[in-house]
């Protein structure tokens, strides 16, 4: 006899987790099913790419990087700890009004500015440069405990003390009230009997596994297209955003941003006007390795220029579009449109490298790339409001189900889209 879950939730990225807890809060029976396995901070790039799904070397048919996680608690362990609340901007259009999930998100995700110490002499002398020219900086909000916290620059290795938030505390508050973990399950299809979905099956390290449910959250991200196609829904992933990013690199005399704490000051002023985020963060040195050398051999000559190199990022809300194909495999162009986001993104960069003492020679702007694959699986398309398919009883929640691209940081719009769905799903559970 197989054991009859109240919600079976596949996957432990940050949809997953908080629908887990918001359901064992409930005192319901919940299965979480994560892929991948546990892998801690380990003080180097390898904590990357043991969390990335194929070590990060994912590329679209383009030649694009777009990074997907395969671990307990998903990218939410590589993510720098900035937060932004969900825009209404991109919600209004569909009917959904997250303000209430959004304050009591941000309580529980530590989110708050951080002490100037914290945030560091190099970030701070940015956000004087930006606005000596006009721009409006300041210092954003992060998901990190400044109590714990101790400005190493760690955000996207893991975070060795526990002072940013990640899925893996609702995941493990989820656990500690009674919700069932298996890691290395990789759920594949879902089974549905008379249009209504009773269960999933996949492998759980190599071999077959079903397991059985009233209801099933999907939070699987990119996967979440192909379980849904192979259950007929056809039109999953099709049209897909994922927040293109370009980094700048420069060097200014006197200082570098290597060791600063990354995200925590930047600009959203140009958000609303044309879907621009700018935000001092760049990657590691691994990272930025990588980057050079998917540009081309000859680009792995400014490799050994990373340790004097301060960084700049934008970030853009990119146009639907592309398609998902079997596998890891998809299709995602840089558009005209978003190209003239990211250009606008980065000669504000550059006036702000200028004014703070860097030559034009030393400018390096690295090749965009994807930050959060999101859209798959969109809201008025492929779910409804309450992120229900037409599969009775079978729902999403993760970045798949965004309407369009963020342009943002997302765990805190995912978070509060979990709340609102572990209260929905409460009312019809009973």
């Amino acid at each position: 006899m197989q054991k009859e879950y109240d919600v079976i939730v596949a996957g432990t990225g940050t949809g997953g987790s908080t629908v887990a807890r918001e359901m064992t809060r409930r005192g319901k029976k919940v299965l979480l099913l994560e892929a991948g396995g546990r892998w801690e901070w380990m003080g180097s790039t390898m904590t990357i790419a043991m969390i990335l799904k194929h070590c990060g070397l994912v590329r679209s048919r383009e030649g694009r990087t777009v990074t997907f996680a395969d671990n307990y608690g998903g990218l939410s362990n590589l993510a720098g700890g900035c937060a932004a609340p969900p825009p209404k901007s991109v919600f209004d259009p569909v009917g959904i009004d997250l303000a209430e999930e959004a304050g009591e998100a941000k309580k529980d995700l530590w989110i708050q500015k951080q002490p100037d110490e914290l945030v560091g002499r190099e970030n701070l002398r940015l956000v004087e440069v930006a606005n000596s020219l006009g721009y409006h900086w300041g210092k954003m909000d992060k998901f990190v405990d400044p109590k714990r916290c101790r400005a190493s620059g760690d955000c996207m290795l893991g975070c060795r003390t526990g002072a940013k938030w990640t899925a893996r505390v609702y995941g493990d508050e989820a656990v500690s009230q009674g919700a069932d973990l298996h890691l290395h399950t990789r759920i594949t299809e879902v089974i549905v009997e008379n249009n209504r979905v009773v269960g999933v099956k996949g492998t759980r390290r190599g071999v077959p596994v079903k397991y059985f449910g009233k209801f099933v959250v999907l939070s699987t991200g990119i996967d979440n297209a192909h379980i849904l196609r192979r259950a007929g829904i056809s039109r999953a992933g099709k049209g897909f955003c994922c927040d293109w990013l370009q980094f700048v690199g420069a060097e200014i005399p006197g200082m570098n941003t290597v060791g600063a704490t990354p995200m925590s000051v930047g600009s959203l002023e140009f958000y609303e006007s044309d879907g621009i985020a700018i935000i001092p963060v760049f990657p590691n040195w691994s990272m930025y390795a990588a980057t050079l050398a998917m540009a081309g051999p000859k680009s792995l000559l400014n490799f050994p220029r990373f340790w004097k190199l301060s960084g700049i990022m934008v970030k853009v809300r990119d146009e639907t579009a592309g398609e998902l194909f079997q596998g890891v495999s998809f299709s995602k162009k840089v558009s005209e449109a978003d190209r003239m986001k990211l250009d606008k993104g980065v000669d504000i960069i550059k006036k702000v490298f200028r004014k703070a003492g860097a030559k034009d020679s030393t400018i390096l702007p690295l090749n965009p790339q994807g930050a959060h694959p999101s859209a798959t699986c969109r809201i008025g398309d492929v779910v409804d409001r309450n992120l229900e398919t037409e599969i009775d009883h079978l729902y999403c929640c993760d970045a798949s189900v965004l309407p369009s691209s963020l342009g943002l940081p997302v765990m805190w719009t995912v978070v509060a889209l979990g709340k609102r769905l572990g209260g929905h799903l409460a009312a019809r559970i009973g």
